[in-house]
């Protein structure tokens, strides 16, 4: 279209001359459509002529449908004034071809389809008909403008009614739409064979009652049938279940239909009721689901709905749509051994240790095996071992050989654990493990207390060659971890925990568990935690072999004479000392002959002083001296030293 016009009739009064009878007529078409839908009417001219121009003007009872648009058509696209309005129950189209000499003048001879009018059917509640019919003289384009009568121009003539003009009424019809119950496909679900699929209703009224037949096809069984949410205040229901299928009988009200009748209200996808499957095998299907009449039930049922009193199936436009049940194959997820709760969680009748897959076992221990003792205020290595014995599994699997491990280890506040972990002599520096990692948290106050983490992969840089730890006769160590013990008198005689503990997480943000992995896949291992043992950390006299603690008097002639006899005398006569850092007199770290002549040197002959931690007396001061530490490192101890008795001072 040009242009739009509001005051268009002057110029088709101009267009007008004498009144002449011509074949001309005006036609509205018929329309259906469901309620709430948008339904399109026709406006239709039929002509012997040329069109110059047109008025149509036309209503309906718009309690059953309300006017939405009315749309030129593509035969009116080059016309110069099209006019249209569009109430909720009439509608007003005014035309005219042509105004200024230019371009098309007229809509050529024949049938041509000029608009359509769009109408909204409304909610019923019952199915309707309604006519559009044309008016002269009762409506026009404008609000104050004149009203117009049915016209059209030809051969600049107006051809109205009076002149023959034929004028074809229409009608809009509105239906409920269709009532339908369908199966909306199913399936079982995560790690089961079971499943479910729903029955669901779109019903356009009340429903007081329903039957729902399912037939199903080979593979799955049905267990159960259940009512849907929608029917959930049902006075009554019933389920019929066989090899082949199942039938829910169900009844809205049984009580008191007249005072309060509860009812399935109309709507759409309304879930009625359930239907519970279990596969059959576990592998891939599709399983047809039908709603069959006349095959399941005793009688036979056929799925229905009620309404009004009276039962809705098939034969009465009730629409029914199939659906599938889909069977997807479940992981069955054998659990793991837990190797430290007590509980047989693989349910193989073996518990924690006594199982098999509890072979491998993490534990700490001192260099060399055995209990962990430290003199408080001193420091001790801590070995963290793993034994991992041979399956004796026939077959290619080899879960005996590890792929690496997690520790994740907890320790006492009064420990401080070195940022180290020692791998030299162990297996993992033999394999020449690629990744090894120690994360060390001895912060007491982030919450969690302190925490050690040890990490391990034997094979992880290119060219991977599947290296792993092999089989274990025997606990072998992974790293040694040193702890400096604080320096508190009052720990002797206690001890400490370093405990295996999951769900740590180190200096990181991510929970660490105790594990092995072997052949991609982790396993559980037994836990042995340890202990610490605090002790007197080997106070002891320079010199004073046979341990007398005399203090000032520590060293003396007794003293030279235990070393010799330790040294040189046989049988009974040896002296077996329990300080052998006390009889190291010069702090070589060896007791030999030249340890009883220092000691003879000091006492009798102005000889050099048993250095620290001294021999109770100094020359230089000419005062006491207490009992104290050895600073030297070596491999001589002084189990009596340790004593919780002995401390510094004496």
């Amino acid at each position: 279209m040009k242009r739009k016009l509001l005051g268009f009739l002057p110029v088709i009064c101009a267009l007008v001359c004498t009144s002449t009878v011509y074949g001309q007529s005006m036609s509205l078409g018929d329309a259906t459509g469901e309620f709430g839908t948008v339904v399109d009417v026709s406006l239709s001219l039929g002509s012997d002529n040329d069109v110059q121009g047109l008025v149509a003007a036309f209503d309906w009872d718009d309690s059953d449908g309300s006017g939405v648009d009315l749309v030129p058509s593509a035969a009116l696209a080059d016309a110069d004034v099209v006019q249209t309005r569009i109430e909720s129950g009439y509608g007003v189209l005014g035309v005219v071809v042509d105004t200024d000499g230019a371009g098309p003048v007229a809509i050529p001879a024949g049938d041509s389809v000029v608009a359509t009018l769009k109408i909204q059917c409304g909610d019923g509640p019952a199915a309707s008909t309604t006519a559009v019919n044309f008016q002269d003289g009762s409506y026009a384009t404008v609000d104050g403008g004149p009203a117009l009568d049915n016209i059209l121009v030809v051969d600049g003539q107006s051809v109205g009614a009076d002149d023959g003009l034929g004028l074809n009424s229409g009608s809009f019809s509105c239906t409920p739409p269709p009532q339908r119950m369908s199966i909306s496909n199913g399936g079982n679900m995560g790690d089961s064979l079971e499943g479910s699929a729903r029955v669901l209703l779109s019903a356009h009224s009340a429903v007081e009652g329903f039957v729902t037949a399912v037939c199903h096809g080979n593979g799955i069984t049905l267990d159960s049938i259940s009512v849907g949410s929608a029917a959930a205040a049902a006075d009554f229901s019933t389920e019929e279940v066989s090899e082949a299928g199942g039938a829910l009988g169900v009844v809205m009200d049984l009580e008191d239909p007249v005072a309060n009748p509860p009812v399935i209200g109309p709507g759409d996808g309304l879930h009625i009721a359930t239907y519970n499957y279990t596969c059959n095998n576990n592998s891939n299907m599709t399983v047809p689901l039908t709603l069959c009449d006349g095959v399941l039930g005793d009688p036979a049922k056929d799925n229905l709905i009620v309404q009004g009193g009276l039962s809705i199936g098939a034969a009465d436009g009730l629409i029914l749509e199939n659906g599938t049940f889909t069977c997807s194959p479940v992981v069955i997820v054998i659990p793991q051994e837990n190797c430290n709760n007590g509980v047989d969680d693989d349910e193989d009748g073996l518990v924690d240790a006594d199982d098999p897959n509890c072979a491998t076992t993490f534990l700490c221990q001192a260099r060399g095996g055995g209990e962990i003792t430290a003199g408080y205020g001193g420091s001790v290595e801590v070995c963290f071992a793993i034994f991992n014995p041979e399956d004796n599994a026939v077959g290619l699997g080899q879960p005996d050989h590890l792929q690496g491990f997690s520790m994740a280890v907890t320790f006492d506040s009064i420990l401080t654990a070195s940022e180290n972990l020692d791998t030299s002599g162990t297996i993992l520096e033999a394999l020449g493990a690629e990744f090894v990692n120690m994360q060390v948290d001895n912060d007491d106050n982030d919450g969690d207390g302190r925490e050690l983490i040890i990490g391990v992969l034997v094979d992880a840089l290119p060219p991977f060659d599947g290296a792993s730890i092999p089989p274990l006769s025997t606990p072998q160590p992974m790293g040694y971890v040193t702890f400096d013990v604080e320096d508190d008198s009052a720990l002797c005689g206690t001890s400490v925990d370093i405990s295996f503990t999951d769900g740590i997480n180190g200096v990181g943000r991510v929970p660490i568990k105790n594990l092995v992995s072997a052949e991609n896949q982790s396993r559980s291992p037994s836990l042995e935690s340890c202990s610490v043992g605090i002790f007197g950390d080997e106070f002891f006299f320079r010199g004073d072999c046979n341990f007398s603690l005399m203090g000032t008097m520590a060293v003396d002639i007794a003293d030279a004479a235990s070393v010799i006899a330790y040294l040189f005398l046989p049988g009974a006569w040896q002296f077996q000392p329990g300080c052998l850092d006390a009889c190291d007199a010069n702090d070589d770290g060896r007791v030999d002959l030249a340890d009883s002549v220092g000691i003879l040197m000091y006492l009798f002959q102005d000889g050099m002083q048993p250095p620290a931690p001294g021999p109770g007396w100094d020359k230089a001061s000419q005062a006491g001296t207490p009992a104290g530490r050895d600073p030297t490192e070596d491999s001589l101890d002084c189990a009596l030293g340790a004593s919780c008795d002995i401390v510094a001072g004496q």
